[in-house]
């Protein structure tokens, strides 16, 4: 009779493990899923890795899978595990810089056509001082908006 109560013992921490398995399986498949899809975005880009016990690395990002990423810092391919890796920060580039600018102008040309619009005989100097204005408002506006870093943090 004491046969049947092991048995079911031993049955219970058998499926108890095995779904706790699958359970780490899935959470890593899904991490590892991210970082696949991170890779496309970012591959050759500078980006920094941020580690959960040491100091930042910034490189260009060669490769990476579900176990390493492989930066290329001066020249030299370093691996770096990803269960070390906290985040992932992106510096801005030339497309943001290009937002940047074009904010600028975009608000400079609606502050120039206010100030038309909205005063009769605007002098030509007037103008100017309004469009340069609205111009460094708009610049302030996109480098706030688009002109900074992006930090990915990982599950």
């Amino acid at each position: 009779m004491r046969v049947v109560p092991v048995i079911f013992l031993c049955a219970v921490l058998t499926v108890m493990s095995v779904s706790k398995a699958r359970g780490q399986d899935l959470s890593q498949s899904g991490r590892n899923m991210r970082i696949q899809k991170l890779v496309r975005d970012v591959l050759g880009k500078t980006v920094t890795l941020n580690f959960k016990a040491s100091e930042p690395r910034a490189g260009t990002l060669v490769r990476a899978n579900g176990t390493e990423f492989v930066l290329e810092i001066d020249g030299a391919e370093e691996k770096f595990p990803t269960q070390t890796i906290r985040s992932l920060t992106l510096k801005p580039g030339f497309a943001e810089g290009i937002l940047v600018v074009v904010s600028s102008a975009l608000v400079a040309g609606f502050g120039l056509g206010a100030a038309t619009l909205a005063i009769d005989e605007v002098s030509s100097r007037a103008q100017t001082v309004v469009a340069i204005v609205f111009g460094i408002f708009g610049g302030w506006l996109g480098y706030e908006s688009f002109f900074q870093e992006v930090e990915i943090e990982f599950p």
